[in-house]
C-alpha cells in the first residue's frame, strides 16, 4: 500500500512539472512573440 501510494504521488509531482513547465514555456513564447512584433 505505502508503494502504491509513494507512486503515486512521484506520478503527480511529474505531472504538475510537466504542466507547470508547459505553461512557463507558452508564457515566455508568448512574451517573445510580442517582443519581436515591436520591434
Amino acid at each position: 500500500m505505502m508503494a502504491f501510494l509513494a507512486a503515486a504521488s512521484v506520478g503527480v509531482v511529474i505531472y504538475l512539472a510537466l504542466v507547470g513547465g508547459g505553461l512557463t514555456a507558452a508564457f515566455l513564447a508568448t512574451v517573445v512573440l510580442k517582443g519581436v512584433r515591436l520591434i
